[in-house]
């Protein structure tokens, strides 16, 4: 049995690979459109997934807490623990900012009463609840009359609060959602208690 075998013509193999090849044969067209095609999807998705990731990063479980007749929210990240019915031993002259101390979790922590600082008027009694607030290396202890939840809030679509004079709170506030619910810059607000701590002291001597 004999097999029979064409002639190969390799000058014209080499020609059409070279036409096929080139950026203006049929090949190298059809494959730049494919890869532009690629790419441009792949643009697309990344861009969608990067706007899904800001919307997503924007959005912060947020502690929400009444004093008065007025709400405000803490970052969770920046609420260590909330404590209820706690016992607060009061220390004398001192401002009624400074509620007293407290043994927290085996700590002693100062305790304030935040309705005094936002100057809202609370019902002060043993059924209130104490956070233990932190952020930059301080610890404070915070009571207020009571805890509604945790909810996601948009921090990027918090309407300003300007810092006046007669605005006790907004040089320690990121802002205010559209439902009224104050957003503390607990950092900036911790500095500002201690602050306010120390005048009182001082006023008292």
């Amino acid at each position: 049995m004999t097999t029979k075998c064409n002639r190969i013509d390799w000058d014209a193999v080499r020609e059409r690979l070279a036409r096929f090849q080139s950026p203006g044969g049929d090949y190298g067209r059809q494959n730049g459109e494919r890869r532009n095609k690629v790419f441009r999807e792949r643009a697309e998705r990344l861009a969608r997934r990067g706007r899904q990731d800001a919307a997503q990063t924007a959005r912060v479980p947020v502690v929400v807490i009444r004093v008065g007749s007025e709400r405000y929210g803490i970052e969770l990240s920046d609420v260590k623990q909330v404590f209820s019915r706690v016992p607060i031993t009061h220390v004398p002259a001192m401002g009624g900012l400074l509620l007293g101390v407290a043994n927290l979790n085996g700590t002693l922590r100062s305790v304030i009463d935040l309705g005094v600082l936002l100057r809202v008027t609370t019902k002060r009694s043993d059924a209130g609840y104490v956070l233990l607030l932190r952020a930059s290396g301080k610890m404070l202890g915070v009571w207020v009359e009571a805890f509604e939840d945790v909810c996601q809030i948009d921090l990027d679509a918090l309407e300003a609060m300007d810092e006046v004079a007669t605005n006790p709170v907004g040089g320690f506030m990121r802002g205010m959602t559209n439902d009224r619910i104050a957003v503390l810059n607990t950092e900036l607000f911790l500095d500002h208690v201690a602050e306010r701590c120390k005048l009182d002291a001082a006023k008292t001597r």
